[in-house]
């Protein structure tokens, strides 16, 4: 029996393809090396997550926000979300060249252009340019283009179904 759809059968667009196993290994070995180079990190994270408070941002709207500044968590947020950005341009380029399903193109366009979003946008973060709200504004924003660029990539590149 061959793993192959049968003739004449749509086939899923995910079946075959196995680079979501490459980024899950890239995550844990990304995460791991900035765990072991980033000192204090641990401690900075703690800190990070014990100094949020309840803010009211309109009358009877509230939301948490961390106080005080922590660049060494953003820094270091940043520096995994360009590492798993540029993996995912790698896999990006591997479904182009086993000739992945559309589908699968632009899911990983996508995390490339989320990816390396959230990492320019925590980039501003830790520079102070935005404050935290800002940056909340930001990455929904960002995640609103990524849906529009996959929706774009699946509706402008011609697919066929066999």
């Amino acid at each position: 029996m061959t793993s192959q759809p049968p003739i004449g059968r749509w086939r899923e667009p995910y079946r075959d393809d196995d680079t979501g196993w490459i980024s899950f290994g890239a995550f844990l070995i990304i995460a791991a090396v900035i765990y072991l180079i980033t000192p204090g990190i641990a401690h900075a994270i703690e800190t990070f997550l014990r100094s949020f408070q309840l803010v009211e941002i309109f009358q009877n709207f509230w939301l948490p926000v961390p106080s005080g500044s922590h660049p060494v968590v953003y820094t270091t947020a940043e520096r995994f979300c360009y590492a798993f950005g540029v993996v995912q341009v790698g896999i990006l380029g591997l479904r182009f060249a086993r000739g992945s399903s559309v589908h699968g193109k632009a899911e990983t366009a996508s995390s490339v252009v989320f990816w390396l979003g959230f990492g320019y946008i925590l980039r501003l973060l830790s520079e102070g340019t935005v404050l935290w709200l800002s940056f909340l504004g930001a990455f929904i924003i960002l995640v609103g283009i990524s849906i529009v660029v996959r929706a774009l990539i699946l509706i402008l590149v011609p697919h066929s179904r066999p």
